[in-house]
């Protein structure tokens, strides 16, 4: 008996430590992030690694306003708010009508073919492209929103798995009550599935805002560059690149996707965990 509680103690005490490693790993690429952002070029090529000798905000203004960052942040505020709401109301729709007709077969085919998004390979975005010239979304915000929202499969895949949690019972009264199906979606299942739906707005939010591949493709005029956009193409060159105006900018533009995430970080776990279950 005392052979296996040393050895669960032992395998503790080596979990734990894996955990606190992997932590560390991930937070020191943010540490020489943050004390870079402080120093001067002439500093930083001198002592890379090292705390600054003063702390100075020189890169923070220059990465603000050198790389007009204010029309950037516009833009990316518009496409990602677009791409949020637009996201969720097509994943409570899908979602909902997927689970009437779960128990069909059509209902499991449609969607296994919904979740067949997660295996598309990137090459894909080629095929995006083409659609996006022929419809006229090329080289406008509508058309980075219009793609953001229609990428609704993790979000499916999530809210699906919560909705098979819930009780049959419950849309049953409705519909004895006189609900319609319109009603029965966005006023009495929407409102429990609030967890589901903060998850898939902390990575769609994320996605949107960091989303750089797509909006270098397709947003020529520099009035529609993004943050990631400013921040690839002013501080960095063929041969250079400015590392203390890059890291200050993606320390500011990192703040909203933080605030948005403890925010909604308490229903994270709980539609995780309703998914699995699901």
């Amino acid at each position: 008996m005392k052979r296996k509680k040393r050895k669960g103690s032992l395998l503790n005490v080596i979990g734990d430590s894996i955990v606190y490693i992997y932590g560390l790993i991930l937070t020191l690429p943010l540490f020489f992030a943050i004390i870079t952002a402080f120093k001067s070029e002439q500093e930083r090529i001198k002592n890379p690694i090292g705390l600054p000798e003063s702390f100075s905000f020189n890169n923070f203004v220059d990465a603000w306003v050198d790389g007009n960052m204010l029309n950037a942040a516009k833009n990316s505020i518009i496409i990602t708010v677009g791409t949020v709401i637009l996201q969720l109301v097509f994943v409570i729709i899908v979602s909902y009508a997927l689970n009437c007709i779960r128990d069909t077969k059509i209902g499991v085919a449609l969607y296994m073919l919904v979740l067949c998004g997660l295996f598309i390979p990137g090459t894909g975005g080629v095929t995006k492209l083409m659609m996006r010239r022929e419809m006229g979304l090329y080289n406008n915000l509508w058309g980075e929103i219009f793609v953001g929202a229609f990428s609704i499969t993790m979000g499916v895949f999530l809210v699906s798995g919560f909705l098979r949690t819930l009780p049959g019972d419950l849309e049953e009264a409705a519909r004895i009550d006189g609900a319609s199906d319109t009603q029965i979606c966005f006023r009495i299942i929407t409102p429990v599935i609030k967890p589901s739906l903060a998850t898939i707005a902390i990575l769609t939010f994320t996605s949107a805002w960091n989303s750089a591949l797509g909006p270098m493709l397709t947003l020529r005029d520099k009035s529609l560059h993004t943050i990631p956009m400013v921040l690839l193409l002013n501080y960095s060159t063929e041969y250079s690149m400015k590392y203390t105006t890059l890291f200050a900018g993606v320390i500011m533009t990192s703040i909203p996707v933080i605030i948005f995430y403890c925010i909604n970080q308490k229903h994270f776990v709980s539609a995780l965990a309703g998914s699995v279950k699901g």
